[in-house]
């Protein structure tokens, strides 16, 4: 059954990971016999140690519910919409939003549209991004909207973009990119947006860095997460120049880099 509301996001981020947090479940669950077999048998010293690692559990559980919310729920701007206002986007602008699992993002954007597009592009390759989660999230996404003007729906590839050289203003990449794993696909992705983007166009970017706050909410996994320099220097590497940077709580860090203009290339080749 499809779930609607407040928590709608929260959902789709809990069900898309549902075998990990059913085995932290599972293993607190386990955790309260065994404290209660430790304690009749006299083992009081495994007491303490099972409790504390029943807290550790509880804490990441409820942590990253709670970081899911505040990124994916919350009244304040999502990753997708503070993009939207970092490219300064127009509502008659023609601009495409390259996807793995965020097509419910790509369509509150295009309702922002007058008469702009979006042209939403799905890039899914279960070769490339292998993750099961991503494939789970997948399978909640909300169908691709026919008969709207606003919207066009392609399907592409991370070496070919289904559209023109130079032929859009901007491009959202919205937790995106780091699915991309293996070396050189994410600047070959990169590579195809800058061929797709008129000079000063705009790649907009928002990926989960490793952080303080992702520290505190997904311990251990946040060595999973690229630092925010790191992706700063693979924009420069893939020929974009950083112009804008912000942070959503310290768990999604937002970049706007854009294509140089002949002069700006000019100056580039010749490292002015």
């Amino acid at each position: 059954m499809k779930q609607t509301g407040r928590y709608d996001g929260t959902w789709r981020y809990l069900h898309a990971r549902l075998p990990i947090y059913a085995a932290l479940y599972g293993g607190a669950v386990l955790l309260l016999p065994a404290m209660g077999l430790a304690a009749s048998q006299g083992w009081w010293g495994f007491v303490p140690l099972m409790l504390a690692l029943l807290l550790v559990l509880l804490y990441f559980v409820l942590a990253s519910l709670w970081a899911a919310h505040r990124i994916y729920d919350a009244n304040g701007r999502q990753a997708h919409q503070l993009l939207f206002d970092m490219g300064q986007l127009r509502e008659t602008d023609r601009f495409a939003f390259v996807e793995l699992d965020g097509r419910w993002q790509a369509i509150e954007l295009g309702r922002w549209l007058s008469t702009g597009q979006v042209i939403v592009i799905n890039v899914y390759n279960p070769q490339l991004a292998p993750s099961r989660a991503l494939a789970r999230s997948r399978a909640h996404q909300p169908s691709p909207l026919a008969g709207d003007p606003r919207f066009i729906w392609r399907n592409g590839n991370i070496d070919l973009l289904p559209l023109p050289d130079e032929s859009v203003t901007a491009v959202v990449l919205s937790e995106t990119l780091a699915h991309f794993w293996q070396k050189g696909d994410q600047e070959t992705l990169l590579q195809e947006v800058r061929r797709i983007l008129i000079p000063g166009g705009r790649v907009l970017l928002a990926e989960r860095t490793r952080t303080r706050a992702n520290w505190l909410h997904l311990g251990p996994a946040a060595l999973t997460l690229s630092t925010s320099q790191s992706w700063r220097d693979l924009l420069r590497q893939s020929g974009f120049i950083l112009r804008h940077e912000a942070d959503i709580g310290g768990l999604i860090h937002c970049f706007r880099a854009d294509k140089p203009i002949p002069i700006e290339a000019q100056q580039l080749r010749l490292a002015l």
